[in-house]
C-alpha cells in the first residue's frame, strides 16, 4: 500500500509551490524597500551635516570679514590718511579716502571668503546618490 506524505499543517502551500514563492517575493521586496529607505535617510542625514559645515564657514567668513572691515577700517584707514597727508594730498580728503580705500581691500577679501564657501556648498549635492543608483539596480532586477 503506498503511503503518502500527508503536511501537518494541511492550510499551508509546500514550500515550492507558487504562493510560497510569492509570499517570499513580497517579503524579501518589504525587506529591500526597508534597506533602500534606511540608506536614504543616511546618506541625506550626511548631505544634510556637510550642508550645515559649509553654512557655518559662511557664517564665520562673514563675521570675520565683517569685524575686519571694522579693525581695518579704524588702525589702517588712520594709518593711511597721515601717510596721504604727508605725501601732500589735502588732509580733508585724506581723511575719508584712507578709510574707504582700506574698506573695499578688506571687504573685497571677506566677499572672497564668502564665495568660496558658497561654491562649496553648491558643489555638495543633498541627493542620495547611492540610493539612487541601487533603486536604478533594482529596478533592472
Amino acid at each position: 500500500m503506498p503511503t503518502t506524505h500527508m503536511n501537518p499543517d494541511s492550510t499551508s502551500p509546500p514550500p515550492n509551490s507558487i504562493p510560497s514563492l510569492l509570499r517570499e517575493l513580497r517579503d524579501e521586496s518589504l525587506t529591500l524597500l526597508r534597506q533602500e529607505v534606511s540608506l536614504a535617510k543616511t546618506e541625506l542625514k550626511d548631505n544634510v551635516s556637510r550642508v550645515g559645515r559649509h553654512s557655518a564657514k559662511i557664517a564665520v567668513g562673514g563675521f570675520v570679514a565683517y569685524a575686519g572691515v571694522i579693525v581695518l577700517l579704524i588702525g589702517l584707514g588712520q594709518l593711511l590718511g597721515a601717510g596721504l597727508t604727508r605725501a601732500g594730498v589735502d588732509p580733508d580728503l585724506a581723511q575719508w579716502l584712507a578709510p574707504t580705500l582700506v574698506g573695499l581691500v578688506v571687504a573685497l577679501i571677506g566677499w572672497g571668503m564668502v564665495s568660496k564657501a558658497k561654491h562649496a556648498l553648491t558643489d555638495d549635492p543633498l541627493a542620495p546618490h547611492q540610493t539612487i543608483a541601487s533603486l536604478k539596480e533594482n529596478k533592472q532586477w
